[in-house]
């Protein structure tokens, strides 16, 4: 019965709504490996950071768990999720190619960002960590995009644009322009030295959506301050990737799925 009232209630609010903020999943799940060694220093903590700076936006963010991150992006065809543990749950990427979750989401219009170390190097499936390696990237986007390579990185124009808090950094899981450019990528980097950059965001020529590196390093490494991360991630999402959307009943179940999982 509760739940009847709360769902009558959103009703309601929704006919009586203008526009809402759009929907962003923070991933976040005990369940997985806590982001030792995966540059991320405490993970439930960032992810709360994040949630209260996107809410600070004005836009809708919960925090979800592998489930429930598959779940959102099945509703969501055009949502927005970051992960925060380093690692790509298996609910949403395995190492088959075509035949994942996240591979069709992306190129239907979804907007993908991963912090931590080598975007799909990792996913984390039946309780233990799966090493895909180099082969992940392969797997969703046809090309490796992340080297080693320590570079420091600097602000781009479009970096000081979308991100105002971003600062001159050092990583060493950055995305190789070169790469990008011979693979006929698009992209736009927001901080980099010329031949890496990160953060980054890219996409395929038959993606809609787009994939975003962001503040990606590993062993001794180490990332931005949680707090900053979560600054800079909200201020990149609420200036260029969120949009504003007329309620209409296409949108209904996003913005219930996303009321109902905060009851």
């Amino acid at each position: 019965m509760k739940r009847l009232f709360c769902l009558v209630s959103i009703l309601t609010f929704l006919s009586i709504s203008i526009v809402y903020g759009q929907d962003v999943a923070v991933h976040y799940d005990a369940g997985l490996e806590n982001g030792n060694g995966l540059a991320v220093q405490n993970p439930a903590q960032l992810a709360d950071l994040i949630v209260e700076e996107l809410k600070d936006k004005k836009l809708n963010a919960e925090i979800v768990d592998s489930d429930g991150l598959a779940e959102y992006m099945n509703a969501n065809k055009n949502g927005i999720y970051v992960i925060t543990q380093g690692n790509t749950p298996g609910t949403i990427f395995q190492k088959k190619g075509k035949d994942i979750l996240v591979y069709q989401w992306l190129r239907e219009g979804g907007i993908g960002g991963f912090i931590g170390d080598y975007a799909f190097y990792y996913y984390w499936h039946k309780g233990a960590r799966v090493t895909a390696a180099a082969a992940g990237q392969q797997s969703v986007f046809g090309a490796t995009i992340t080297n080693g390579t320590v570079s420091q990185v600097e602000p781009t124009e479009l970096g000081k644009k979308y991100i105002p808090s971003l600062k001159k950094w050092t990583s060493n899981r950055a995305a190789g322009l070169a790469v990008l450019n011979q693979n006929d990528f698009e992209f736009e980097s927001y901080a980099d030295d010329g031949t890496n950059a990160d953060p980054i965001a890219y996409r395929t020529e038959d993606m809609k959506g787009w994939f975003i590196n962001f503040h990606t390093s590993c062993c001794g490494t180490q990332i931005p301050p949680n707090e900053q991360i979560a600054t800079e991630y909200a201020e990149l999402i609420s200036n260029r990737f969120a949009v504003a959307q007329a309620v209409d009943p296409n949108r209904i179940i996003s913005t219930i799925w996303g009321l109902l999982k905060s009851q």
